[in-house]
């Protein structure tokens, strides 16, 4: 590729794209317009290590679309759930594939912000590996939120 001179919406398209090839997407993946990176994250082909750099983007729907991404490692998602933005720690606690582990560890960083996100709490609580303990808590000390 190498064309930085490339209009934006081509690079977008190009990050779309399920058949761009992985050197394309690592390319995109450096953008400097956010929208390319986040479709870099979204796109399903992008490989793991791509998704572990694209974890620490400084524009929060960059991160979204990572810990929503099927592909995520459960520790790519682990750092996720600190994130402090609640849209990031929504896409973890909505993702099927995270663990019953990383619910549980979401449920309890979320228990201690100063101001949890009752979306996040929803989220968390129609997870189907949620553990059955952790969604009675939840109906428990925050059964007004469902």
């Amino acid at each position: 590729m190498g064309n930085t001179n490339m209009p934006d919406y081509d690079k977008l398209e190009l990050a779309e794209d399920l058949n761009t090839p992985v050197n394309i997407l690592r390319e995109l993946a450096e953008d400097r317009d956010f929208g390319v990176r986040a479709a870099v994250a979204e796109n399903i082909n992008t490989p793991l290590d791509l998704l572990r750099k694209l974890a620490t983007d400084d524009v929060d729907w960059v991160r979204y679309y990572v810990a929503g991404h099927d592909n995520s490692s459960l520790e790519v998602l682990q750092t996720l759930i600190h994130d402090d933005d609640w849209n990031v720690r929504y896409s973890v606690a909505k993702n099927p594939n995270s663990s019953s582990k990383i619910l549980v560890m979401l449920f309890e960083h979320e228990k201690s912000l100063k101001e949890l996100d009752k979306r996040v709490i929803r989220a968390l609580y129609r997870n189907k590996n949620l553990p059955a303990f952790a969604k009675r808590v939840i109906e428990t000390l925050f059964g007004e939120m469902l």
